[in-house]
């Protein structure tokens, strides 16, 4: 399934995978439901599309480094997924007790990587989870600061 990401006033753009004919469109009325819409492009062909809205663009990235589990004091190595301006998700590369989860919805976290692109930043910030499905935990930071090292490389 295609992704299309909508700004935060609902505008998106769609992009045929077949041919490659690109528009615009109001997905606005997509927010608040199921945001899987299928569309007939002019080519002829179905394409069944995901809307997301997100208020920041979220890089894909394969970064290395450790979180600090406020509420047990655990330091566990973690592997990030992706990466945005108002937080990031990641899966566990500590070994861990399935008995006793280590990170539940609503932990405050202390998270530390270094970004992949000279001079090699290292950003350190206190987060929040939000959610955790099948071995990936989605965190939101905790302060809005701006962040001149992480907003460059999101823009790269």
């Amino acid at each position: 399934m295609e992704k299309v990401y909508a700004d935060k006033h609902g505008h998106a753009v769609f992009q045929c995978p077949h041919c490659r004919f690109q528009t615009n469109f109001d997905a606005s009325g997509y927010r608040d439901r199921d945001s899987r819409i299928r569309i007939k492009c002019r080519c002829g062909k179905n394409v069944l599309m995901l809307v997301e809205f997100r208020e920041f663009y979220r890089r894909p990235v394969k970064l290395f480094g450790w979180c600090r589990v406020h509420r047990t004091e655990a330091n566990l190595e973690i592997r990030l997924h992706d990466l945005s301006m108002s937080g990031l998700s990641f899966s566990l590369e500590s070994e861990v007790n399935e008995e006793e989860p280590p990170i539940v919805v609503g932990d405050v976290l202390t998270i530390q990587f270094r970004l992949d692109c000279p001079p090699n930043n290292l950003i350190q910030r206190r987060a929040e989870v939000r959610n955790v499905r099948k071995g990936s935990i989605g965190v939101r930071f905790s302060k809005s600061e701006y962040d001149k090292e992480l907003g460059f490389y999101l823009l790269r």
